[in-house]
């Protein structure tokens, strides 16, 4: 494992044409914040992210300043449990922002099978905090609670994200070999309580993803890894299955301890990545849109 780790950076060192050296922004100043698995842009309160730890903490989401590192809202998840939470995304959709967190790890690939609890996203309607120099404390009830199982197996999975525009959830397992696949479930907004199987779409590629995002104009994906990050672009009316298909885009990664975090900025072409442990810098990673996405925005 370590020398196909040791592959894949230097893969994605000597792939980027032209790689600009990632921006350490801030450290994360939060004790209770020693695990980071998930993280989301904010679209209510400018340069801050949500995040929440992985598994055995309470259903919190933290709203962390990108300029400070510091707390300003501890956000309570009502109706939802923190069994595994791997990932988190956030998106706009009818002129409404919503985060979805995923509690979909399964590293003993026992979910849903006898009395284990089912994988499950939560969906909520992200809060604007109020500009105050003290630590908010707030919560939020689910608006839909999503249990799904995958349709060729169990996995453990550590990204989700959303494509607005196909209406589509999409999730990556994290696995060694072949068998690393992109599933897809339907982005239903008006049911409370839902139940779906997740559909295989592709088998990318990339081994051990712990992390993924789709970019506001839904064209960019990124998948990251502990070691390097790759850009999926999709073009006007393809299908993220079709996508994947093309060999990604290496993109090179600042070193972290264990990188399982990483989103998008609502500039698109940024992507911010954290790690797990406490006291760990949030750093801005950017890389050019590609040539034909920019003629087909002109």
């Amino acid at each position: 494992m370590i020398r196909l780790l040791i592959s894949l950076s230097i893969s994605a060192s000597t792939c980027l044409s032209a790689p600009v050296d990632p921006v350490k922004l801030a450290t994360v100043k939060d004790d209770d914040i020693d695990e980071c698995s998930g993280i989301a842009a904010s679209y209510l309160n400018p340069n801050c992210l949500w995040m929440h730890n992985d598994s055995g903490d309470k259903a919190n989401l933290f709203l962390v300043s990108l300029e400070t590192g510091r707390t300003r809202a501890i956000l309570r998840v009502k109706g939802a449990d923190n069994y595994d939470w791997e990932d988190m995304c956030s998106f706009v959709l009818d002129g409404k922002p919503w985060l979805l967190v995923g509690d979909v790890g399964d590293n003993s690939r026992r979910r849903g099978k006898g009395k284990a609890d089912p994988c499950r996203l939560y969906l909520i309607h992200e809060p604007e905090i109020e500009e105050d120099d003290k630590q908010q404390k707030l919560e939020r009830p689910i608006r839909a609670r999503i249990e799904f199982k995958y349709e060729d197996g169990r996995f453990d999975c550590e990204g989700i994200a959303v494509d607005t525009e196909r209406k589509e959830i999409l999730l990556v397992t994290k696995e060694l070999n072949a068998q690393c696949g992109l599933y897809s479930i339907p982005l239903e907004m008006g049911t409370y309580r839902q139940s779906h199987t997740a559909r295989r779409i592709a088998s990318p590629f990339i081994p051990l993803a712990t992390a993924m995002d789709i970019a506001p104009n839904n064209r960019e994906m990124f998948i990251g890894t502990m070691i390097n990050g790759y850009r999926v672009s999709r073009k006007q009316g393809e299908s993220w299955a079709d996508a994947v298909k093309r060999p990604a885009t290496p993109i090179k990664l600042p070193p972290r301890r264990q990188g399982e975090s990483a989103c998008f900025d609502r500039r698109r072409n940024w992507v911010y990545v954290n790690s797990e442990f406490k006291e760990q810098p949030l750093w801005r990673v950017e890389f050019p849109l590609p040539k034909n996405l920019k003629e087909n925005e002109k």
